[in-house]
């Protein structure tokens, strides 16, 4: 499993919020929740080209102490980059660390 001092690298959580755009709607924004520390770990990589463009994708894994605020919804910020959370591992019973696998280079679903 993890140590604690595996967990070396800061991490932002951020959720989304709507707020009023002065002309009756609404524009969405991110605000930030909290900051933790995690460990940071890359899955995997791809290049896909859509309409000429090269896209760069990233999936990582960000392991951090439970219990903790974090849902599907939310995004982490790591080093001044956005990663879109794709899996929560939420932690059964007794165990202390939280599994997430997040993703650079491709917008929210």
């Amino acid at each position: 499993m993890f140590r604690p001092g595996e967990l070396d690298q800061y991490i932002t959580v951020q959720e989304q919020v709507n707020t009023p755009d002065g002309i009756g709607g609404n524009s969405v924004a991110w605000s930030d929740k909290f900051d933790i520390w995690a460990h940071v770990r890359p899955l995997s990589g791809r290049e896909v080209t859509d309409y000429e463009r090269v896209n760069a994708e990233a999936r990582y894994l960000f392991v951090v102490r439970s219990p903790v605020d974090i849902k599907e919804g939310d995004r982490l910020v790591w080093d001044g980059t956005e990663f879109n959370i794709r899996v929560l591992k939420v932690p059964k019973g007794r165990d202390l660390y939280m599994q997430i696998e997040a993703e650079r280079g491709v917008a929210q679903a």
